[in-house]
């Protein structure tokens, strides 16, 4: 099972206390371009409305038994999901969807952007209680993943939650605490949508149980911006955004402003910061200004 897009490949390397970390992106949650060799026209818009009604359904009928780590139908007058979700609304290539997740504990360290890195354990099941995926433990190979790369009801559940507190020791295995957990119930339009994936048929909801053990900024392109920053348009979209107009985003594009000089060559004043130098005083930072 895949949770990261197959064209993303990423080898990023994480700087955490005690701790060097390079993490490669793995098996699960990772995602393919479904409509890659789609020939025909698929009703997205109608899916999203009978997910919807197929997930409402099921959070008023289920709840989690923590005592058995798993998911059963209320039968006892347990509290079921739908008295404790939170409804995210969300435009996907031009189709409406809800998104709904609970933080059951949530966590007190890093909460990350829809661009930044995060090292999750889960597990993956569908409406029926199939589970489709399973990770545990960071001990059985846990990645860390990328927010870009992942179905995209990851993208936008997963920074709700909060990383935790690194307490691991050197040469010791990885330990967190106080980190956050909870629930996501995705439409399979924020999911797989329409392209079947092993134990995963066609056009199926998600539910995911996760815990984000902890998380970190990223720099994809390492220019000395982290990717969230380059968000030059401030509509929470940073694949958009193409200072040069040269068809490659500025998080992902090591000169943003197309000058032949590396944006983290544009720091002229050496503070690690390229955002803050403006050689000519013309209200635009170099490394986004190409006369400068």
């Amino acid at each position: 099972m895949k949770i990261v897009s197959c064209a993303l490949k990423l080898s990023l390397k994480m700087n955490i206390k005690n701790i060097g970390l390079v993490f490669a992106l793995a098996l699960t949650i990772f995602s393919c371009n479904d409509d890659t060799n789609q020939q025909f026209i698929f009703d997205h818009a109608g899916q999203a409305i009978v997910d919807d009604a197929k997930l409402v359904e099921y959070m008023q009928t289920h709840y989690y038994n923590a005592a058995l780590d798993s998911i059963k139908v209320v039968d006892a007058g347990q509290t079921p999901f739908s008295d404790q979700i939170i409804t995210i609304d969300i435009v996907e290539n031009e189709v409406d969807y809800k998104l709904y997740y609970i933080v059951s504990e949530q966590g007190v360290g890093y909460q990350p952007s829809q661009v930044d890195n995060v090292l999750v354990t889960y597990r993956g099941e569908l409406l029926d209680g199939t589970i489709f995926d399973d990770r545990p433990s960071l001990a059985v190979g846990n990645p860390w993943i990328n927010l870009t790369g992942v179905v995209k009801g990851w993208t936008y559940g997963i920074p709700n939650f909060k990383g935790g507190t690194n307490i691991s020791m050197p040469n010791q295995p990885l330990e967190f605490v106080d980190f956050s957990n909870g629930f996501l119930f995705i439409p399979s339009g924020l999911g797989y949508r329409n392209a079947p994936q092993l134990l995963i048929p066609q056009s199926e909801p998600l539910i995911f149980k996760i815990a984000v053990q902890y998380a970190t900024a990223a720099d994809h392109d390492g220019d000395g911006v982290l990717s969230n920053d380059e968000d030059i348009d401030g509509d929470g979209d940073v694949t958009n955004d193409d200072t040069d107009e040269d068809l490659i985003p500025n998080f992902t594009d090591t000169d943003d402003d197309g000058d032949g000089i590396q944006t983290i060559n544009e720091d002229t004043n050496g503070d690690g910061d390229p955002r803050n130098d403006d050689d000519d005083n013309d209200g635009t930072p170099n490394y986004l200004d190409s006369d400068s």
